[in-house]
């Protein structure tokens, strides 16, 4: 992404040449970039949360909350996987305007990776939560 930023400066400020489709790629790298980042802190849950009030409540209460937001985000992130697999199946072969060998289906598909990833790593952490087992490489006691 950042590459693709410098060229478009460079073909812009430097070369006097428009380049639309660095900028449509690089829009494209960051949305890549963000959904499989947001995959990858799924495992360990390092997405940015406010446990103001949780923290106050017990430890059974804790768990109970944490098992329903999980089962919230399930239902939500099994809707969107399966809209990014029927996005990937409908946009597959459609380019975008300015760069012909990218297709729209791919940013689809990396939708779909990181929800599968995403579903995962959730039911993973249900998993952990419903049993009491500590993940391995924890030192936090259970899965928070």
């Amino acid at each position: 992404m950042f590459v693709i930023t410098m060229l478009t400066v460079v073909f812009r400020v430097i070369l006097k040449i428009p380049a639309s489709w660095s900028e449509e790629l690089a829009q494209y790298s960051f949305i890549f970039l963000a959904f499989i980042g947001s995959a990858a802190i799924m495992q360990d849950e390092s997405h940015i949360k406010i446990t103001v009030l949780i923290d106050r409540m017990s430890e059974r209460v804790q768990k109970i909350l944490r098992i329903v937001g999980r089962l919230l985000m399930l239902w939500f992130l099994a809707i969107f996987t399966l809209g990014a697999w029927d996005n990937v199946r409908l946009n597959w072969t459609i380019e975008l305007p300015t760069v012909a060998w990218m297709k729209i289906g791919y940013m689809y598909l990396v939708l779909l990776l990181s929800g599968i990833i995403m579903i995962f790593y959730l039911l993973l952490n249900l998993y952990y939560d419903l049993t009491g087992r500590i993940p391995a490489g924890s030192g936090t006691g259970g899965a928070a």
